[in-house]
């Protein structure tokens, strides 16, 4: 069984922020599938729905505790589930890479995303799977907190339908045919420029991910 966990805000003002892009990828997986939003189940401290489809078993997570404390859900999964932790994975954005562009990786350090934090926190490790998609580089005249918490552009949103596609098919990648085969075929993978939101240069938007990354305080 695998656990695949997308990162998130709960609550509508926050469905279609670029903090959000996890549980929109989580969407998109289950409905690929077959599985509806309204099939999910209020357990665990977030919204869980097991799916046993085309030889696939896992649990598909949104933590509803605010991003700070994701890792409370996470644990509590993880512990009831019995979960290998090499089959565990978490959906999240990046503001250092660019919009579109995925980074798969097994290990390594939170990268400033708060609740990347919280969940190497409780599980006591940073050897978790994490797929990180890029919600362009940092504004020059907002606050990384606000950018973040701002819907995508118009621009962006209309390439989502593909984004999320590719995403989905990461995912599954990664528990069909294993973390390697997924990092092979879907690293950088749609890293394309796209007009870039106004205050945000074009190098920023659009140019290669910078791994240096500060914290930043999100959404309570």
């Amino acid at each position: 069984m695998h656990l695949i966990c997308g990162l998130g805000n709960p609550g509508r003002k926050y469905s279609k922020t670029r903090h959000n892009i996890g549980f929109m990828v989580v969407d998109s997986l289950v409905s690929s599938l077959g599985y509806s939003e309204g099939q999910f189940s209020n357990k665990f401290k977030g919204e869980c729905l097991q799916v046993r489809k085309d030889g696939l078993d896992f649990i598909a997570l949104k933590p509803q505790t605010y991003m700070n404390l994701s890792g409370d859900c996470v644990r509590d999964v993880v512990n009831y589930f019995k979960i290998d932790l090499s089959n565990v994975i978490i959906i999240c954005d990046d503001v250092n890479l660019p919009f579109a562009k995925l980074r798969l990786r097994l290990e390594g350090s939170d990268g400033g995303h708060n609740g990347l934090k919280s969940i190497f926190s409780c599980l006591q490790t940073n050897k978790i799977t994490r797929l990180r998609v890029g919600v362009s580089g940092r504004p020059e005249n907002r606050e990384l907190a606000d950018y973040v918490l701002e819907n995508f552009s118009k621009d962006e949103q209309s390439k989502m339908d593909e984004v999320l596609k590719c995403c989905s098919e990461a995912v599954r990648a990664f528990m069909e045919k294993g973390s390697g085969y997924a990092m092979n075929n879907f690293n950088n993978k749609l890293g394309y420029k796209t007009d870039a939101p106004e205050g945000v240069s074009k190098e920023a938007a659009g140019g290669e991910a910078r791994e240096k990354s500060g914290g930043f305080k999100d959404a309570k």
